[in-house]
This record gives C-alpha cells, sequence and structure tokens, in this order.
C-alpha cells in the first residue's frame, strides 16, 4: 500500500461475481498481501486491495484480460487499511524452510524474514512456495541466478540466504529495489542480491537459474527472452499459472524440456530444463 498523507492508496475492481474468484488468483499473483472482498451491485463483486506506488500496470493488466472489470482508485485511512498485519503469520515452504513477516515470531528452522512494505506479498501466496521449493531442490552454491517479477524479493534472499547462490532481480515497479534491499540486509545475504532495472537479453544467457513468478499471459510473451538469457543445461522455474494453464505456457518454451510440474492449491510450478 501506498502512503498518502495520513491515508492509503488502494485501488477498487469491481467484478462479475462469476470471475471474482480468479481475479482475485490474478491479484495475489501479481503479489498484493491483502484482498477485501465487499457487495457491488446486483451480479457484482468489489475486490479492493494495494498495488503499489505506481498501480497502473498492474491495474491495466487485470482490466485488459478480464472483460466487465473496472478499477478505481481509492484512498482510505492508514489505521484501517494497516489491520492485516496483525493476522499475517510465517510460511511453511519445505524441510524446516519458513518465510516470516518481520514482525511475528520465528518457528524452529530455517527462516527468511520479509516486510513487503504494504506494496509487495508476503511470500505466503502458493506460487511463491512452489517457485522457491522448485529452487531450492536445484540451485548450488555459487549458481547466479536471476529473480524475474522479484517483489519483496524473497525468493532472491531465500536463494542467496539458503543455497548460497548470487541472484539478480527484476521487477517492473521501481520501488521493488528498496524492499530487496531491505529485505536481503535483515536475512545477512546483502552482498549476494543485486537490483538491475532492466534485464539484458541481448547477449548469449549465463543464467544458471532462472525464476519467473508471473501470471501466465506475461510468462507466454517473455518466453522467449527468458530462454535467451537462461545457459544451456540451466534450469527455469515458472509459476504464477493455475493447472489447467500449464500446457498452454510451457509450449512457449520450445527450448526447455519439463523436468517436473507441482501443484498447490489449483496453481502449478513448472521446472524446466534448457536444451
Amino acid at each position: 500500500m501506498t502512503e498518502h498523507g495520513e491515508e492509503w492508496l488502494l485501488v477498487d475492481f469491481d467484478t462479475p461475481e462469476a470471475l471474482a474468484e480468479i481475479v482475485s488468483d490474478a491479484l495475489w499473483s501479481l503479489g498484493v498481501v491483502a484482498i477485501e472482498e465487499m457487495e457491488s451491485s446486483e451480479g457484482r463483486v468489489l475486490l479492493r486491495t494495494s498495488l503499489g506506488v505506481d498501480a497502473s500496470a498492474g491495474t491495466a493488466a487485470i482490466v485488459d484480460r478480464f472483460r466487465g472489470v473496472t478499477a478505481t482508485p481509492v484512498s482510505v485511512p492508514a489505521s484501517v487499511a494497516d489491520t492485516w498485519r496483525k493476522f499475517a503469520v510465517p510460511t511453511h515452504v519445505v524441510d524446516d524452510v519458513w518465510i516470516v513477516p518481520q514482525w511475528s515470531p520465528q518457528p524452529i528452522g530455517r527462516c527468511i524474514l520479509v516486510e513487503p512494505f504494504d506494496t509487495f506479498g508476503l511470500g505466503n501466496h502458493p506460487t511463491t512456495v512452489l517457485t522457491l521449493r522448485a529452487a531450492l531442490s536445484v540451485a548450488s552454491s555459487g549458481d547466479l541466478a536471476l529473480d524475474l517479477g522479484s517483489g519483496s524479493g524473497v525468493l532472491s534472499v531465500a536463494l542467496a540466504k539458503l543455497a548460497d547462490c548470487e541472484v539478480d532481480a527484476h521487477d517492473i515497479a521501481s520501488q521493488g529495489e528498496h524492499a530487496l534491499l531491505h529485505n536481503a540486509g535483515l536475512n545477512g545475504c546483502s552482498s549476494l542480491v543485486r537490483w538491475l532495472p532492466s534485464v539484458d537479453t541481448s547477449s548469449a544467457g549465463h543464467y544458471r537459474l532462472v525464476m519467473a513468478n508471473i501470471l501466465a499471459p506475461v510468462l507466454r510473451q517473455l518466453s522467449g527472452d527468458i530462454q535467451a538469457v537462461t545457459e544451456r543445461g540451466g534450469t527455469i522455474v515458472l509459476s504464477g499459472i493455475r493447472e489447467e494453464q500449464v500446457p498452454g505456457v510451457v509450449e512457449h518454451f520450445g527450448e526447455c524440456e519439463v523436468v517436473a510440474v507441482d501443484t498447490l492449491e489449483g496453481w502449478a510450478g513448472v521446472t524446466l530444463r534448457r536444451n
């Protein structure tokens, strides 16, 4: 959420009732930390959330994708908008790995602390869990990785802290740089993560591992670039995909073979190896 004086800037998505669940899923995939569902007119639902300092790209992605959805910016008192923090809890990833809100008690195990700055996800969405599970299963110390659509930087930080990887991170939201560097500092791995204002796809692939937790239409659009930056024999982990969307996404990654598909709560994480 974005502070605006004593208020937070949110976005209301007025949605046909039949589309409310899938629009909510799309918003979660964009990294929102909370969605409030309210009654609208008959047959419609109002979904209120935050898309950060510059909400234009995320808002356009939803409105352009879903016919009949309209978006309206709205400001609410910060004291009201910030109540979600009281209900945030640690998220189990795999084995003894946890993603933990900075202000929450830490469970026993290896904990990745995250401060979302009311803008990006806490790392508790199934797509984040799936991406991190897959990445940790293939990452080795010293690997150079790319986190595409990094949000709060939780995946970058986790890979650096837990697998001793060097990680470049990029997000279309420029304020992601502050979130990434803050969370890297929280977890003692600042020397291993780097913010990229843009990703150079003109040179031969040099990333051993690429993580892309983005919506399916964007994965299809960026498939050529994602493959181009991945070294031969390297691994690509895709998420932000509903189970039924997997074939339609994978077919755009013709330079790769499918290594594994994992699912969680209707979402999928796909591990590919570039040939």
